[in-house]
């Protein structure tokens, strides 16, 4: 049995893997985590191992540690950077510095397809990092989120303040209110984002690349994306069994 753990900076998303195969899964709000709450969930589980990313900082961190111990008597194991792991070769000149939900995503993504890839993971933040069909990663982008942009405009803005959350019945057609606009707005700033991502990858590489999505907006960007892709919200989970085998 075992625990394993995505902590983004707004959100942890987590699942109990037994036998091999994936049992409890749930989700619940970094703040509230970092407070003391706890899934109920825990209190029935006895995992044998506890693997997890964390990108919200040492205070999340040691608070999962202490967690970790007190409920299980167990250490976390947190996942690393490496400079190459699982047939992927870090692009960033000082691999610490990479992101590591970004780095297991890519891991994960190539170790299904050995091929040239865009991983697009769009959370609070929006990442799009670039693979060649070797596992080099060429390097990546980050942009706001589309909750993030959402919220920026909500606060800074006065027409915007209203705009309501989008949903799946969204159009892309221009809009003909402001909550339209800004609604609209958003998805085609993040598709268009994706689509100048694929074209410098096939321009590097020469070779059609496979687009793949995942974080909590995946599914959003997934209604609205025109270009083929997978969706696999639990990229970023579904590497770490490679880089803490």
């Amino acid at each position: 049995m075992i625990l394993e753990l995505d902590i983004g900076n707004s959100w942890v998303k987590w699942r109990l893997f037994t036998g091999g195969k994936v049992g409890l899964r749930g989700g619940f709000e970094v703040a509230a985590f970092a407070a003391g709450g706890l899934p109920g969930e825990w209190s029935e589980c006895r995992p044998e191992r506890v693997r997890a990313v964390n990108v919200a900082g040492p205070v999340v961190a040691e608070s999962l540690v202490n967690h970790v111990r007190k409920l299980f008597s167990l250490e976390v194991e947190f996942s690393q950077v490496a400079p190459e792991c699982a047939g992927v070769v870090c692009g960033y000149d000082n691999h610490s510095l990479l992101g590591a939900d970004r780095w297991l995503a890519m891991l994960a993504a190539y170790g299904r397809a050995r091929r040239a890839a865009l991983v697009v993971d769009c959370g609070s933040a929006a990442t799009l990092d670039l693979l060649d069909s070797d596992g080099r990663h060429l390097g990546g982008y980050i942009a706001p989120g589309i909750g993030l942009m959402q919220r920026s405009l909500r606060v800074d803005t006065h027409a915007a303040k209203s705009a309501r959350d989008i949903t799946l019945t969204e159009s892309l057609s221009a809009g003909r209110t402001t909550d339209e606009g800004v609604n609209r707005g958003l998805l085609l700033m993040v598709l268009g984002a994706i689509d100048r991502a694929l074209e410098e990858l096939l321009h590097c590489t020469g070779s059609e690349p496979l687009l793949w999505l995942t974080g909590g907006d995946a599914l959003l960007l997934s209604a609205f994306c025109r270009r083929a892709h997978r969706l696999v919200p639990d990229l970023v989970l579904d590497g770490l069994a490679l880089s803490n085998p």
